[in-house]
């Protein structure tokens, strides 16, 4: 059964695709065919939505990060090391591990403090791909990868705001 989320040829009975973790219970092709919001989310793919990006190297100083962060009004920075993505640092990060008791200071590297090799997802990737990831993984933010190799971010915000525009 191919899912229609992620288009992963799932074993005939699955409840769930073993790919993105879409529900397969009762798909029927009248439910795949059908029109409207879910329809689009199932269908278009992550350049529908607005994504935004800041890149820091693995060196810089949590401090100037997290400036960077503030004066760019983003949840987070990717992490990059020669163009390949090593980690993100995200608010939850700073929040869990600068501050408290075992509190690194401002001049930490913000490879000490990153999420290391997050999971990524693809511009060919589905709305709902997305909506999944991020909501198995319990992130507001996940990295995608665009087809020259670069990167981008999606967010929880700006699959609400496309899901808010969609016609239905």
């Amino acid at each position: 059964m191919l899912c229609p989320s992620c288009g992963y040829d799932n074993i005939e009975g699955a409840d769930r695709c073993e790919e993105c973790l879409t529900s397969l219970f009762n798909l029927d092709e009248a439910q795949v065919g059908r029109r409207g919001l879910a329809r689009s989310v199932m269908e278009d793919d992550l350049n529908q939505i607005e994504q935004e990006f800041l890149s820091v190297p693995p060196a810089a100083p949590v401090a100037d990060v997290v400036r960077k962060m503030k004066d760019a009004r983003l949840g987070c920075a990717l992490v990059l090391d020669d163009g390949k993505l090593v980690g993100i640092f995200t608010e939850r990060d700073l929040l869990n591990k600068l501050t408290g008791k075992n509190a690194h200071t401002d001049t930490t590297p913000v490879k000490e403090l990153m999420s290391a090799n997050p999971e990524t997802l693809r511009e060919t990737d589905s709305v709902a791909t997305a909506l999944n990831k991020m909501s198995m993984g319990r992130y507001r933010h996940i990295p995608v990868q665009k087809a020259d190799g670069t990167y981008s971010v999606t967010s929880i915000k700006h699959v609400l705001k496309y899901l808010a525009k969609s016609e239905w």
